[in-house]
């Protein structure tokens, strides 16, 4: 049987630099009365430099429509593909997850199609895939690679902070009067992805570089001094990535972490000033 594991593109793995058999469902974007395919059409590099050059500009995003899945999972069928493990963005973040489940209906009796909602989003989500694709080529079945998946989401989080509330206000995550308050304190929210797959803010700074050093607190109180995989999270700012490298380094002793860009879908809706780390903790 012919079987490949799916992603959305909020995954990231259009920048990760090593092989992987993922096919991916890419969400749109919207800039300058034109549509652009996440990570396909448009890049992160090339997004937030326009963001930078552009601050007026506020770009939009939209899920593919059931007929566009329903197109995908077909082309997929006809190259001989007889089974798919989806995995996506968390449901409550984004439509996607339940367009594909309607045109999943579609392929009732034609193509064993299993989805699961990852409950996070960025490189997180992309880890999800990662494995799911190591335990596919190991010939594991689905109903194993969703236990495993199912331990992983039990087990990760993402901390990150804010430089600028501007996209959050502009694309309707934080009101106006919100966003007032926040500038004339200069409040550095840091806002954590939870079990439920929600984006809250846990915490508010004054400085950003206090905030960064907050999350490395957050990671040991999340860990508990157990072993853990991370990575770092970033959305075009090199400034704050550098000097959260060198937090890290000292805080938790982490060094020559992957760097995963946000893709622009993502980018959007929070700006190219975050800064933050992916955490999994091992199994024991």
């Amino acid at each position: 049987m012919k079987r490949c594991v799916v992603d959305t593109s909020t995954g990231g793995l259009d920048y990760y630099p090593y092989p992987h058999h993922v096919k991916i469902i890419r969400i749109k974007l919207f800039m300058h009365d034109r549509a652009y395919l996440d990570g396909l059409e448009m890049k992160a590099d090339t997004f937030y430099r326009i963001m930078r050059e552009h601050p007026d500009v506020v770009p939009k995003t939209s899920q593919p429509s059931v007929g566009e899945v329903i197109q995908f999972f077909e082309e997929l069928y006809q190259e001989g593909y007889e089974a798919c493990f989806v995995t996506t963005i968390a449901s409550v973040l984004s439509g996607t997850h339940n367009a594909i489940k309607l045109a999943i209906k579609e392929f009732e009796g034609r193509m064993d199609i299993r989805l699961f909602d990852t409950k996070t989003v960025c490189f997180s989500e992309g880890l999800f895939a990662l494995e799911a694709d190591k335990m596919l080529q190991e010939g594991k079945t689905f109903d194993e690679i969703e236990h495993k998946l199912d331990q992983m989401r039990k087990q990760n989080t993402i901390f990150f902070a804010v430089d600028s509330l501007t996209h959050l206000v502009l694309n309707g995550r934080l009101s106006g009067a919100q966003a007032f308050v926040g500038k004339l304190l200069k409040i550095k929210p840091i806002l954590q992805v939870q079990d439920s797959g929600h984006i809250v803010s846990i915490e508010k700074i004054r400085n950003i570089k206090h905030a960064l050093e907050s999350i490395t607190n957050k990671v040991k109180e999340y860990t508990h001094g157990k072993p853990y995989d991370a990575y770092v999270l970033y959305t075009g700012n090199p400034g704050l990535r550098d000097y959260f490298l060198e937090v890290l380094k000292r805080e938790l002793g982490l060094e020559n972490l992957y760097e995963a860009p946000s893709t622009p879908v993502v980018g959007a809706h929070i700006g190219p000033d975050v800064i933050g780390l992916g955490v999994f903790i091992k199994e024991e």
